[in-house]
């Protein structure tokens, strides 16, 4: 089973995205992590992100991304 998490804000507890298989899908309302001081930090707030486990196995936010891949294809 592939491991999936979910990138939420510890400032404003907002999700970012999901990382599966080691590749970032982000969260259709949110705007992209922001780089600084050598860590991503929250594209709303700018607080810390942490990766929380999703047991669930589902990757909502990667449907878009899949669906264009398979129009392209």
């Amino acid at each position: 089973m592939t491991n999936v998490y979910n990138i939420l804000c510890m400032l404003c507890g907002r999700s970012s995205g999901q990382v599966c298989a080691g590749e970032f899908y982000r969260a259709s309302e949110a705007p992209l992590p922001v780089w600084d001081q050598g860590r991503n930090r929250c594209g709303f707030c700018s607080g810390n992100l942490f990766l929380e486990p999703d047991d669930s196995g589902v990757i909502p936010y990667a449907l878009p991304q899949i669906r264009a891949r398979r129009k392209a294809s």
